[in-house]
Protein backbone atom coordinates (compact mmCIF):
# COMPACT_ATOMS: atom_id res chain seq x y z
CA UNK A 1 0.00 0.00 0.00
CA UNK A 2 1.36 3.29 -0.90
CA UNK A 3 2.57 5.91 1.78
CA UNK A 4 0.52 9.45 1.92
CA UNK A 5 3.43 12.17 0.78
CA UNK A 6 2.88 15.37 2.08
CA UNK A 7 2.05 18.41 0.10
CA UNK A 8 4.48 19.78 -1.90
CA UNK A 9 2.81 23.40 -0.97
CA UNK A 10 6.33 25.39 -0.05
CA UNK A 11 6.03 29.01 0.07
CA UNK A 12 6.39 30.47 -3.48
CA UNK A 13 5.62 34.08 -4.28
CA UNK A 14 3.39 34.33 -7.05
CA UNK A 15 3.23 37.40 -9.35
CA UNK A 16 0.58 39.88 -8.75
CA UNK A 17 -1.12 39.70 -11.83
CA UNK A 18 -1.40 35.78 -10.89
CA UNK A 19 -2.49 35.60 -7.83
CA UNK A 20 -5.06 38.19 -8.86
CA UNK A 21 -5.93 36.03 -12.22
CA UNK A 22 -6.29 32.34 -10.17
CA UNK A 23 -5.70 31.04 -6.64
CA UNK A 24 -3.09 28.54 -7.75
CA UNK A 25 -1.52 27.77 -4.67
CA UNK A 26 -4.62 27.12 -2.89
CA UNK A 27 -6.20 24.97 -5.41
CA UNK A 28 -2.84 23.15 -5.80
CA UNK A 29 -2.55 21.93 -2.27
CA UNK A 30 -6.59 21.06 -2.39
CA UNK A 31 -5.41 18.61 -5.41
CA UNK A 32 -2.60 17.49 -3.55
CA UNK A 33 -4.51 16.77 -0.76
CA UNK A 34 -7.10 15.02 -2.36
CA UNK A 35 -4.55 12.48 -4.85
CA UNK A 36 -3.50 11.48 -1.07
CA UNK A 37 -6.68 10.91 0.41
CA UNK A 38 -7.21 8.94 -3.11
CA UNK A 39 -4.22 6.98 -2.06
CA UNK A 40 -3.09 7.56 -5.93
CA UNK A 41 0.18 8.51 -4.70
CA UNK A 42 3.27 7.39 -3.29
CA UNK A 43 7.30 8.23 -2.48
CA UNK A 44 9.00 6.93 -5.94
CA UNK A 45 11.77 4.65 -5.55
CA UNK A 46 14.63 6.33 -7.16
CA UNK A 47 13.61 9.62 -7.03
CA UNK A 48 12.21 9.82 -3.58
CA UNK A 49 9.35 12.08 -4.92
CA UNK A 50 6.00 12.01 -4.71
CA UNK A 51 4.23 10.71 -7.74
CA UNK A 52 3.06 7.43 -10.08
CA UNK A 53 4.52 4.53 -11.82
CA UNK A 54 3.43 4.72 -15.36
CA UNK A 55 2.33 2.03 -17.69
CA UNK A 56 5.80 2.08 -19.13
CA UNK A 57 7.25 1.27 -15.43
CA UNK A 58 9.03 4.88 -15.24
CA UNK A 59 8.72 7.05 -12.54
CA UNK A 60 6.41 10.36 -12.81
CA UNK A 61 7.30 12.93 -10.29
CA UNK A 62 3.77 14.81 -8.97
CA UNK A 63 3.97 18.39 -10.62
CA UNK A 64 5.61 20.54 -7.52
CA UNK A 65 3.63 24.02 -7.38
CA UNK A 66 6.52 25.52 -8.64
CA UNK A 67 6.35 24.01 -11.90
CA UNK A 68 2.94 24.20 -12.13
CA UNK A 69 3.35 28.38 -11.60
CA UNK A 70 5.57 28.47 -14.22
CA UNK A 71 2.87 26.62 -16.63
CA UNK A 72 0.42 29.45 -15.78
CA UNK A 73 3.03 31.72 -16.75
CA UNK A 74 3.86 30.06 -20.32
CA UNK A 75 -0.23 29.61 -20.77
CA UNK A 76 -1.02 33.41 -19.59
CA UNK A 77 -2.98 33.83 -22.22
CA UNK A 78 -4.87 31.16 -22.96
CA UNK A 79 -5.84 30.93 -18.87
CA UNK A 80 -6.86 34.65 -19.13
CA UNK A 81 -9.34 33.86 -21.65
CA UNK A 82 -10.46 30.84 -20.11
CA UNK A 83 -11.08 31.65 -16.40
CA UNK A 84 -14.12 34.00 -17.50
CA UNK A 85 -16.07 31.38 -19.44
CA UNK A 86 -15.93 29.24 -16.11
CA UNK A 87 -12.50 27.09 -15.72
CA UNK A 88 -12.32 27.84 -12.07
CA UNK A 89 -10.57 24.61 -10.86
CA UNK A 90 -6.83 23.15 -11.03
CA UNK A 91 -6.74 19.28 -12.52
CA UNK A 92 -3.92 17.31 -11.87
CA UNK A 93 -4.74 13.91 -13.86
CA UNK A 94 -2.05 11.16 -14.11
CA UNK A 95 -2.67 9.92 -17.29
CA UNK A 96 0.34 7.61 -17.06
CA UNK A 97 -1.18 5.82 -14.52
CA UNK A 98 -2.01 2.11 -15.60
CA UNK A 99 -6.23 1.72 -15.50
CA UNK A 100 -6.05 -1.60 -13.97
CA UNK A 101 -4.41 1.12 -10.82
CA UNK A 102 -6.65 3.64 -11.24
CA UNK A 103 -9.80 1.44 -11.43
CA UNK A 104 -8.51 -0.55 -8.54
CA UNK A 105 -8.10 2.61 -6.05
CA UNK A 106 -11.90 4.16 -7.39
CA UNK A 107 -13.23 0.78 -6.07
CA UNK A 108 -11.45 1.32 -2.52
CA UNK A 109 -12.44 4.42 -2.18
CA UNK A 110 -15.91 3.77 -2.54
CA UNK A 111 -15.70 0.46 -0.98
CA UNK A 112 -13.95 2.74 2.39
CA UNK A 113 -16.78 5.22 2.36
CA UNK A 114 -19.64 2.73 2.04
CA UNK A 115 -17.92 1.36 5.15
CA UNK A 116 -18.34 4.23 6.70
CA UNK A 117 -21.44 5.40 5.81
CA UNK A 118 -20.34 8.26 4.43
CA UNK A 119 -21.37 8.37 0.41
CA UNK A 120 -23.64 10.68 -0.66
CA UNK A 121 -25.52 11.43 -4.23
CA UNK A 122 -24.18 14.98 -5.85
CA UNK A 123 -25.14 18.02 -4.13
CA UNK A 124 -25.75 21.09 -6.22
CA UNK A 125 -24.73 23.60 -3.69
CA UNK A 126 -23.14 23.73 0.20
CA UNK A 127 -26.47 24.17 1.69
CA UNK A 128 -28.35 21.02 -0.20
CA UNK A 129 -28.95 17.73 2.02
CA UNK A 130 -26.66 15.16 2.51
CA UNK A 131 -28.42 12.21 0.86
CA UNK A 132 -26.86 8.52 1.54
CA UNK A 133 -26.70 6.57 -1.84
CA UNK A 134 -26.95 2.35 -1.47
CA UNK A 135 -23.31 0.68 -2.88
CA UNK A 136 -24.14 -2.77 -4.06
CA UNK A 137 -22.56 -4.79 -2.17
CA UNK A 138 -21.11 -7.51 -5.14
CA UNK A 139 -19.64 -5.10 -7.36
CA UNK A 140 -18.76 -1.27 -7.28
CA UNK A 141 -17.28 -0.91 -10.55
CA UNK A 142 -18.18 -2.48 -13.34
CA UNK A 143 -16.68 -2.29 -16.97
CA UNK A 144 -18.05 -3.21 -20.56
CA UNK A 145 -15.43 -6.46 -21.30
CA UNK A 146 -14.50 -5.04 -24.74
CA UNK A 147 -13.79 -1.50 -23.01
CA UNK A 148 -11.80 -3.13 -20.25
CA UNK A 149 -9.53 -5.45 -23.17
CA UNK A 150 -8.63 -2.17 -24.83
CA UNK A 151 -7.42 -0.15 -21.42
CA UNK A 152 -3.68 0.95 -22.30
CA UNK A 153 -2.93 -0.24 -25.39
CA UNK A 154 -2.93 0.68 -28.65
CA UNK A 155 -6.43 -0.13 -29.33
CA UNK A 156 -7.90 3.43 -27.60
CA UNK A 157 -6.92 6.56 -29.10
CA UNK A 158 -6.80 9.30 -26.91
CA UNK A 159 -7.45 12.80 -28.66
CA UNK A 160 -8.81 12.34 -31.84
CA UNK A 161 -9.58 15.07 -34.17
CA UNK A 162 -12.39 12.78 -35.76
CA UNK A 163 -14.32 9.82 -35.19
CA UNK A 164 -13.09 7.60 -37.92
CA UNK A 165 -10.14 5.94 -39.14
CA UNK A 166 -8.47 8.81 -39.82
CA UNK A 167 -8.91 10.01 -36.76
CA UNK A 168 -5.14 12.02 -36.23
CA UNK A 169 -4.98 10.85 -32.25
CA UNK A 170 -2.98 9.32 -30.18
CA UNK A 171 -1.45 6.03 -27.75
CA UNK A 172 -1.87 6.51 -24.29
CA UNK A 173 2.14 6.66 -24.63
CA UNK A 174 2.20 9.05 -27.35
CA UNK A 175 -0.02 11.25 -25.15
CA UNK A 176 2.03 10.85 -22.14
CA UNK A 177 5.27 12.74 -23.83
CA UNK A 178 2.89 15.26 -25.82
CA UNK A 179 3.83 18.19 -24.20
CA UNK A 180 0.80 20.37 -24.80
CA UNK A 181 -1.42 16.96 -23.42
CA UNK A 182 0.52 16.16 -20.41
CA UNK A 183 2.73 19.73 -20.12
CA UNK A 184 5.08 17.89 -17.05
CA UNK A 185 5.65 13.82 -17.60
CA UNK A 186 3.05 11.46 -17.34
CA UNK A 187 0.70 14.78 -15.93
CA UNK A 188 -2.21 16.46 -17.08
CA UNK A 189 -2.39 19.78 -15.61
CA UNK A 190 -5.49 21.80 -16.64
CA UNK A 191 -8.32 23.94 -15.61
CA UNK A 192 -11.54 22.28 -15.39
CA UNK A 193 -15.24 23.67 -14.39
CA UNK A 194 -16.58 23.13 -11.07
CA UNK A 195 -20.42 22.38 -12.19
CA UNK A 196 -21.83 19.54 -10.39
CA UNK A 197 -24.08 18.30 -12.77
CA UNK A 198 -23.88 19.11 -16.37
CA UNK A 199 -26.44 21.49 -17.69
CA UNK A 200 -29.79 20.05 -19.33
CA UNK A 201 -30.82 21.01 -22.68
CA UNK A 202 -31.54 24.49 -22.98
CA UNK A 203 -30.02 25.30 -19.67
CA UNK A 204 -26.18 26.11 -20.17
CA UNK A 205 -25.08 29.86 -19.27
CA UNK A 206 -23.02 32.03 -21.70
CA UNK A 207 -19.90 32.68 -20.05
CA UNK A 208 -17.45 35.38 -21.39
CA UNK A 209 -18.72 33.90 -25.25
CA UNK A 210 -18.67 30.55 -24.61
CA UNK A 211 -21.95 28.54 -23.68
CA UNK A 212 -21.55 25.58 -21.32
CA UNK A 213 -21.83 22.22 -22.55
CA UNK A 214 -24.91 20.49 -22.22
CA UNK A 215 -26.77 17.43 -22.03
CA UNK A 216 -28.67 15.75 -24.91
CA UNK A 217 -26.07 15.37 -27.63
CA UNK A 218 -23.83 12.38 -29.66
CA UNK A 219 -20.12 12.50 -29.16
CA UNK A 220 -19.55 13.41 -33.02
CA UNK A 221 -21.94 16.81 -32.24
CA UNK A 222 -20.16 17.45 -29.28
CA UNK A 223 -16.61 17.06 -31.04
CA UNK A 224 -17.35 19.43 -33.65
CA UNK A 225 -18.65 21.69 -30.98
CA UNK A 226 -15.00 21.68 -29.04
CA UNK A 227 -13.50 22.81 -33.09
CA UNK A 228 -15.27 26.09 -32.91
CA UNK A 229 -13.76 29.26 -31.83
CA UNK A 230 -15.30 29.85 -28.39
CA UNK A 231 -13.99 26.32 -27.25
CA UNK A 232 -10.28 27.23 -28.38
CA UNK A 233 -8.16 25.00 -26.19
CA UNK A 234 -10.28 22.54 -24.97
CA UNK A 235 -9.85 18.93 -25.61
CA UNK A 236 -12.68 16.36 -24.33
CA UNK A 237 -11.57 14.09 -20.99
CA UNK A 238 -10.55 10.72 -20.58
CA UNK A 239 -11.17 7.73 -18.04
CA UNK A 240 -7.89 9.01 -16.47
CA UNK A 241 -9.83 12.12 -16.12
CA UNK A 242 -13.30 10.39 -14.76
CA UNK A 243 -12.00 8.56 -12.72
CA UNK A 244 -9.31 11.11 -11.21
CA UNK A 245 -12.01 13.76 -10.88
CA UNK A 246 -14.80 11.07 -9.44
CA UNK A 247 -12.04 10.13 -6.88
CA UNK A 248 -11.29 13.81 -5.78
CA UNK A 249 -14.73 14.97 -5.44
CA UNK A 250 -15.42 11.44 -3.82
CA UNK A 251 -12.80 11.94 -1.05
CA UNK A 252 -13.42 15.64 -0.54
CA UNK A 253 -17.21 15.81 -0.07
CA UNK A 254 -17.98 12.43 0.40
CA UNK A 255 -20.34 12.67 -2.67
CA UNK A 256 -20.42 10.50 -6.17
CA UNK A 257 -20.63 12.33 -9.14
CA UNK A 258 -21.98 11.92 -12.63
CA UNK A 259 -25.15 10.29 -11.46
CA UNK A 260 -26.94 9.05 -14.15
CA UNK A 261 -30.53 9.83 -12.42
CA UNK A 262 -29.46 13.35 -11.99
CA UNK A 263 -29.11 13.42 -16.23
CA UNK A 264 -25.43 13.56 -15.56
CA UNK A 265 -23.73 11.09 -17.24
CA UNK A 266 -20.22 11.76 -19.36
CA UNK A 267 -19.30 10.72 -22.66
CA UNK A 268 -15.28 10.87 -22.43
CA UNK A 269 -14.79 12.96 -25.80
CA UNK A 270 -11.15 12.33 -25.48
CA UNK A 271 -11.25 8.68 -26.46
CA UNK A 272 -12.34 6.63 -29.11
CA UNK A 273 -12.30 2.95 -29.86
CA UNK A 274 -12.95 1.23 -33.31
CA UNK A 275 -14.65 -2.41 -32.93
CA UNK A 276 -15.73 -4.65 -35.12
CA UNK A 277 -19.62 -3.44 -35.25
CA UNK A 278 -18.91 0.22 -34.41
CA UNK A 279 -16.89 2.93 -33.25
CA UNK A 280 -18.02 3.93 -29.73
CA UNK A 281 -16.70 6.56 -27.00
CA UNK A 282 -16.51 5.71 -23.62
CA UNK A 283 -18.76 7.18 -20.84
CA UNK A 284 -18.91 6.97 -17.24
CA UNK A 285 -21.67 6.94 -14.94
CA UNK A 286 -22.94 6.20 -11.28
CA UNK A 287 -25.83 4.13 -11.73
CA UNK A 288 -27.90 5.23 -8.30
CA UNK A 289 -30.52 2.49 -8.63
CA UNK A 290 -27.94 -0.63 -9.05
CA UNK A 291 -25.24 1.48 -6.37
CA UNK A 292 -22.40 1.23 -8.39
CA UNK A 293 -20.21 2.61 -11.14
CA UNK A 294 -20.63 1.58 -14.75
CA UNK A 295 -17.66 2.62 -17.41
CA UNK A 296 -18.84 1.38 -20.83
CA UNK A 297 -18.86 2.94 -24.82
CA UNK A 298 -21.33 3.49 -27.22
CA UNK A 299 -21.25 4.59 -30.89
CA UNK A 300 -20.31 7.95 -32.07
CA UNK A 301 -23.33 8.76 -33.52
CA UNK A 302 -25.84 7.36 -30.62
CA UNK A 303 -29.07 9.29 -30.21
CA UNK A 304 -30.76 6.84 -27.70
CA UNK A 305 -28.81 7.51 -24.71
CA UNK A 306 -28.32 11.18 -25.16
CA UNK A 307 -30.72 12.73 -23.27
CA UNK A 308 -28.89 11.61 -19.96
CA UNK A 309 -25.35 12.02 -21.17
CA UNK A 310 -23.54 15.12 -21.40
CA UNK A 311 -20.00 16.59 -22.79
CA UNK A 312 -17.40 17.96 -20.46
CA UNK A 313 -13.84 19.51 -21.53
CA UNK A 314 -10.46 20.35 -19.80
CA UNK A 315 -8.01 23.21 -21.12
CA UNK A 316 -4.75 21.26 -20.43
CA UNK A 317 -1.78 23.80 -19.91
CA UNK A 318 1.50 22.69 -22.47
CA UNK A 319 5.17 23.32 -21.77
CA UNK A 320 7.52 24.79 -23.97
Amino acid sequence: MPKPVSSQTDTIKETPPLKRLFPVETEYARCVKALNQANLLAVLPQSRKPGIIGIDGQEYPLPSLEQVLDLFKINHELISMKIPQGFNHLALTPISMPMSLLINRLETSIIKHAAQKEIYQTRLSDSDPFIPVRVNSQKHVWVWETLLQALDTDELVYFPEKYSNNHRGQTKQEAVTNKSICALPGWSVGLVESIPVIPNTGQGKILAGRKQLETGLSPREYLQILHTQPYLGETGKTLEDFITKFLVHLETTGEVSHDIADINAMWCLGQYLKISYAEVVPAGRWHRSIGRLRLDAHRTGNKLCTWNCGGSSEVRLASR
